[in-house]
């Protein structure tokens, strides 16, 4: 079992949004090992880690190999980063570091936010 440590909408899931501390995968939804990794890891597009392995729980069964988890610090974001992100993206962005409505602001004012909290 996963627990959710940063907000984000699973672009594989119909963009079905995960608040922190929700459990994940959902009910009825089956994930890969490399789905897990993914989001696991900062091999994702929030470029950093948005579950984690419950303490005391085993990973999901898969057929695939073992796999070892990583978990880094977040990396951080340059100006160009913020740019190319899309709406979405910079809305999960925003609400991960707890700028209150920001799914409710346009693309243009979450990059004005996020490179003046960034100090890009």
């Amino acid at each position: 079992m996963y627990e959710v440590i940063h907000f984000f909408t699973d672009l594989q899931d119909n963009n079905y949004p995960y608040n922190v501390g929700a459990i994940f995968p959902r009910n009825g939804l089956n994930v890969n090992k490399e789905r897990l990794k993914e989001l696991s890891s900062s091999n994702n597009r929030q470029k950093k880690p948005l579950i984690k392995l419950v303490e005391g729980e085993e990973p999901l069964p898969s057929s695939d190999n073992d796999i070892e988890f990583e978990e880094r610090p977040q990396t951080t974001y340059t100006k160009t980063d913020i740019n190319r992100m899309t709406t979405a993206e910079l809305q999960q962005l925003a609400s991960s570091i707890g700028i209150e409505n920001a799914h409710a602001k346009s693309g243009e004012k979450l990059k004005k936010i996020l490179i003046e909290h960034f100090n890009l």
